[in-house]
């Protein structure tokens, strides 16, 4: 529920020579410099990694660069502090495809999403719990979404990182199937957290990108979402 909450958090300082001499963050002051590790197969030599704030959250964290040239910078970044141990990430997008009265439908949420300042809309979606895999993650954040219940997961994606210029912040794409005329699905109900306002769309699959294309100005698309949307339409053109 909360996989936009990153995207426009932390921006990317290049070509500084030095840290800067005390973090400038609202909300909290510097953590301290922690272990870090260059991958062998990076461009760059890092050091000096900072947690400049830790919140409930998420955390934030910079790092100095070297590249091969000498040149030196820093790079700013956020990371989440909820991914449980051995998740295979931080959370999943929902594909899920209702099938009734011979169509597919596909299952989207639109909620006003606080860092762009617009109604968004997107595919379910949310974080993997403690002891969850990614399929019942997924089964779960729709239950509690949308309402609506799926008792077969079609497909499970590889791990895949939603903006890697700014955060580490992963997800698994699961497609699920969900029966619309059974009796559980005729009038489903969300199970929202008390600060959770949703709306629950269903867009036929064949006329999602039309759909998204003539949405009004002031409502923006998450980005999986009009990744598929484009896949769906790409594909009938071949």
């Amino acid at each position: 529920m909360f996989l936009s909450l990153f995207r426009i958090y932390i921006v990317f300082t290049a070509l500084y020579k030095e840290f800067p001499s005390e973090a400038t963050m609202t909300l909290g002051s510097p953590v301290g410099v922690v272990d870090l590790i260059t991958p062998a197969n990076c461009p760059y030599q890092l050091y000096n990694q900072e947690v400049v704030w830790n919140g409930k959250w998420i955390q934030t964290r910079q790092v100095g660069f070297r590249a091969q040239n000498g040149q030196e910078g820093v790079w700013q970044s956020v990371h989440r502090n909820t991914k449980p141990h051995g998740a295979a990430a931080d959370g999943v997008s929902i594909i899920a495809r209702v099938r009734k009265a011979g169509k597919v439908l596909i299952i989207l949420v639109k909620q006003f999403r606080i860092p762009t300042g617009k109604v968004c809309l997107e595919l379910p979606a949310g974080l993997i719990d403690h002891g969850e895999t990614s399929q019942q993650a997924a089964i779960r954040e729709l239950k509690e979404e949308t309402g609506y219940t799926s008792a077969k997961v079609v497909n499970e994606s590889k791990l895949c990182f939603l903006d890697p210029g700014l955060t580490d912040d992963s997800q698994v794409m699961v497609v699920v199937d969900v029966d619309g005329d059974a009796p559980e699905n005729i009038n489903p109900v969300q199970n929202l957290d008390a600060t959770e306002s949703i709306e629950v769309l269903l867009v036929e699959q064949s006329e999602l990108m039309t759909y998204i294309e003539n949405l009004d100005s002031s409502i923006v698309v998450e980005s999986s979402l009009l990744a598929y949307a484009m896949g769906v339409k790409f594909a009938s053109l071949v």
